[in-house]
């Protein structure tokens, strides 16, 4: 059914994962998230059960979009619009984790409300699936076939939210929900597996191994947000030597859990897919991925949820020992993901992988001392044990090692931004969320004023990286242990952001620390470029002059922090402070423009414009993880489930913006240059432009987290001033910087504007002031239908225009 607007268009063979489904992936990483939360909250014998249901639910929403991307382009026709809808269902359902097993008094009925979410993700991603499918196989035939699990699925979950209120026992009305749940699952899987082959199908084997990879990369970035988490968050909490060892040794565990799929068995398996066909291609798809990267994908969330108990415990100074459950909880996690491991690299590669067997022995072996050792030890040791994984494969299992990497180098060659590189946009993105945190933590000029400088240090500290893998490929040694040095970095980094421009009283000095942590990652990005340069002679290297502007920069950042504190209130900084700042980022931003023209290069356009794009997508995932972190304690009502949906749909129309036309355009005039006006397009278009665009969200972020949070206790259209002024002014103006952002880049590098979006600017700026008396939904309302009326305007307008020229990439 290929055409134009309105119709559902079939993948290619070669498919790439879209930036809208990266998008939708995020929301899931809400919805885990909040299931790690509320398991963390309740961790015993019941609670722990219930979280584990409810993540098996969660995957079998997310599975059958795999297998819809492989076959139909989601991001093309009437299939954007079918997804964002999604998403904010998906957002709602995510919001009602808290409550899908026991209601919450006041607000909607929570396992309803997450029952009917359930039933029009599945009964939507269904639908689509049979009207994709029509011209191969009969649609009442696929429908009669296929339609039988979840809608008994959805039945069952029905029932567990209406049955059980029914019950006048307590304990009978627990067990009956979760008995339901059980029910549900069963019917779910247990239809998977009786479904006949043929009405499985794997498009496009890229993108099916991709899409998975991204799913548990994502899983992995939860563990890095557990770390932060598990102190708070924005909070300013004392910084201890304990916490920031507790940091690393956590990113390290995770780094080392990464290492063991992307290293090897994630391109290998992508590689034995291509070598079977038809029927037993379909089932090894449905086996290896859509099964056993469950069980991987809640390894992780139980080692997500370990590290937040665990190191917790560091926060609070408590002398207890570890409890057993958490204990357990944490080791099993990683025993669980290393064993589904296994089982995934025999499925796909008929090989016993030796390196995850041995990582086995050593965890289970490290268990039974875990009780009896401090927290540190037992998380070094655990870290150590996962560790000795990728060190056997460099030492012992080097031959085998070396002979399977060669197999699949190809496959890796042919990757655009890497995993490497993905896992680290995600974790920088974090720190990126951590201000929006903050900011909303503060909601005053001064707070808005110290979350917008943290954004602009941590935009250079980013950049930075990315000229460094323009020039450089991430496979490279160095670069690969630099990047895992500075994710650690990143790491401790977002624990002192709310201390990097004043102090906590006890603890050690949060700007210094912060400054401390900046500076190494930055003096790590100038070492990777003096030995990438030494070892390869012929490659050009900046002179140490091009050092001169990142140095004095951090030697005025270094003042600020060793300046005293102020007197009085901690969050009230002083000026110099600021103002030097100011000063290192201005020189920090012009001396390395001066410089880098000269010195620096982008090779390849597609890689640099995917980097930057990746950059924004994620900013707006994350955007939605932050407005629902504001009400995830919050009965879910009426106005919440509203503000949810407006919320999501504001997101995408400032999606729409960027990736509709702008992202591809700006990557067609990158590759058109040459060489040394690409690196000028790129300073400008990206290392610039990009920042406003950055800021923008963050601040939408902020904007839509205080909206969320007064809906609460306001009444659906309570009129009066907004609650929070400041908040009211960063949901506007964050719309307004990201709007003149986006038609910068696109005026820098096609040199053309767009007179539809220089009007809703102008609306935008002027229902700033006009909706300031508003309730805080109805001005939400009035913003997102001015942005949604452009992107209608504007996808009726390029409709003809995506017939005749070529198509923006995925």
């Amino acid at each position: 059914m290929v055409g134009g607007l309105g119709r559902i268009q079939l993948a290619g063979d070669a498919g790439d994962v879209s930036r809208l489904e990266l998008f939708l992936d995020l929301i899931f990483v809400f919805a885990f998230l909040n299931v790690t939360g509320v398991t963390a909250e309740q961790l015993n014998l019941s609670g722990l059960p219930r979280g584990l249901l409810l993540l098996v639910l969660l995957w079998w929403c997310w599975a059958p979009f795999a297998w819809l991307g492989s076959t139909v382009r989601l991001d093309r026709g009437v299939m954007p619009v079918v997804m964002f809808g999604l998403s904010a269902t998906l957002f709602v359902m995510g919001l009602t984790v808290r409550e899908a097993f026991q209601d919450r008094p006041g607000g909607l009925s929570g396992p309803l409300v997450f029952a009917v979410g359930y039933l029009l993700v599945r009964g939507t991603t269904l639908t689509v699936t049979v009207v994709a499918a029509a011209g191969e196989v009969r649609p009442r035939r696929l429908l009669r076939r296929a339609s039988p699990p979840p809608l008994a699925g959805a039945l069952f979950l029905l029932a567990a939210a209406l049955v059980p209120a029914r019950v006048p026992d307590e304990v009978g009305r627990e067990w009956i929900r979760f008995a339901l749940v059980g029910c549900a699952i069963v019917a779910e899987y247990g239809g998977a597996m009786l479904l006949g082959a043929d009405l499985w199908r794997i498009g496009s084997i890229p993108y099916w191994a991709e899409r998975h990879g991204l799913i548990i990369l994502i899983g992995f970035g939860e563990t890095i947000i557990s770390v932060g988490l598990s102190q708070g968050v924005a909070t300013a909490q004392p910084l201890t030597p304990e916490v920031l060892v507790g940091a690393l040794l956590g990113v390290a565990l995770a780094g080392a859990l990464w290492w063991t799929y992307f290293d090897l068995a994630r391109f290998a398996a992508e590689q034995a897919l291509e070598r079977v066909a038809g029927t037993r291609r379909a089932l090894l798809g449905r086996d290896a991925y859509s099964f056993l990267h469950l069980p991987m994908m809640t390894g992780l969330i139980l080692v997500a949820l370990g590290l937040k108990k665990v190191l917790g415990e560091l926060q609070v100074g408590s002398d207890k020992p570890t409890p057993l459950l958490t204990l357990l909880v944490l080791h099993g996690g990683v025993l669980l993901y290393l064993s589904a491991l296994v089982l995934f690299e025999v499925r796909t590669l008929r090989i016993l992988g030796r390196s995850p067997v041995l990582g086995i022995v050593l965890v289970a072996g490290l268990a039974p001392l875990a009780p009896h050792l401090p927290v540190l030890a037992e998380l070094a040791l655990l870290a150590a044990a996962v560790g000795a994984t990728a060190l056997a494969d460099l030492t012992v299992f080097r031959r085998r090692h070396r002979r399977l990497h060669a197999q699949i180098g190809p496959a890796q060659e042919h990757a655009g931004v890497t995993p490497k590189e993905l896992f680290f946009d995600l974790v920088f993105v974090y720190a990126f969320l951590q201000v929006a945190a903050l900011m909303a933590d503060d909601p005053t000029w001064p707070g808005l004023a110290r979350g917008l400088l943290v954004l602009a240090v941590l935009w250079q500290g980013w950049c930075a990286y990315a000229w460094l893998a323009a020039e450089v490929r991430a496979e490279n040694a160095v670069v690969r242990l630099v990047m895992v040095l500075v994710v650690a970095l990143t790491a401790m980094i977002t624990l002192a952001s709310p201390q990097a421009l004043d102090d906590s009283r006890g603890g050690l000095p949060g700007p210094l620390v912060f400054v401390a942590c900046y500076a190494a990652i930055r003096l790590l990005h100038l070492a990777s470029f003096g030995l990438v340069a030494w070892q390869d002679p012929g490659w050009r290297t900046p002179p140490v002059r091009a050092a001169t502007p990142t140095l004095v920069a951090l030697g005025l950042m270094l003042v600020a922090a060793l300046l005293p504190l102020p007197v009085g209130d901690v969050r009230q900084f002083s000026p110099p402070r600021v103002a030097l700042w100011v000063l290192a980022i201005a020189v920090d931003v012009l001396g390395n423009a001066r410089v880098g023209v000269r010195h620096l290069s982008v090779r390849s356009a597609e890689h640099w414009a995917d980097r930057h794009s990746l950059i924004i997508i994620i900013g707006l995932g994350e955007a939605v993880i932050s407005m629902g972190t504001a009400v995830v304690y919050t009965p879910v009502s009426a106005r919440i489930v509203v503000a949810a949906f407006l919320g999501t749909a504001l997101l995408a129309a400032l999606w729409w913006t960027y990736f509709g036309w702008d992202s591809t355009e700006g990557e067609r005039a990158l590759a058109a240059a040459d060489l040394r006006t690409r690196t000028r397009l790129a300073r400008d278009a990206y290392t610039w432009l990009h920042l406003p665009m950055v800021a923008g969200i963050v601040l939408v972020s902020l904007g839509l987290r205080k909206t969320m949070s007064v809906l609460g206790s306001r009444g659906f259209f309570e009129l009066g001033p907004p609650p929070y002024p400041l908040a009211h002014a960063a949901l506007f103006g964050g719309v307004l910087l990201y709007l003149l952002g986006v038609q910068a880049f696109r005026w820098r590098t096609t040199g053309r504007g767009r007179p539809a979006r220089q009007a809703l600017t102008l609306v935008v700026a002027a229902l700033l002031p006009l909706t300031a008396g508003l309730s805080a939904l109805l001005a939400l309302a009035l913003l997102a239908a001015a942005c949604l009326a452009l992107t209608a305007f504007e996808v009726l307008r390029d409709h003809e225009r995506a017939a005749t020229g070529p198509v923006p990439s995925r």
